[in-house]
């Protein structure tokens, strides 16, 4: 019977500690590998990488196509560039054009 009080009193003096050290190991779990937490935030930095790949790309598509449309507008249209529109579109050729078909 002597146990018991001893053990409570034992259980008293390291039950703070042992629940700071699983709160600690609590926090811990989920800042490494939470969902925030720092093997998520490797895998948005990926991502970003990867989508500023794409929006690099996507940038320059937009400015080629940008630079095409500035030459057929305005008072100084590009001849070269307004009949090759002209013929891609409509499927016109000239005379003496080789044309090639590619079956499927």
């Amino acid at each position: 019977m002597n146990r018991a009080p001893g053990l409570s009193r034992n259980l008293a003096r390291w039950l703070p500690g042992l629940l700071m050290l699983l709160f600690a190991g609590w926090f811990g779990f989920h800042a490494a590998f939470g969902e925030r937490g720092l093997l998520a935030l490797e895998r948005l930095k990926a991502e970003t990488t990867e989508r500023e790949q794409v929006l690099r790309t996507v940038e320059a598509e937009r400015h080629a196509l940008s630079r095409r449309v500035g030459l057929l507008q305005g008072p100084a249209v590009d001849a070269d560039l307004l009949e090759e529109e002209t013929r891609r579109v409509l499927g016109w050729s000239r005379p003496g054009d080789v044309i090639v078909i590619v079956g499927k």
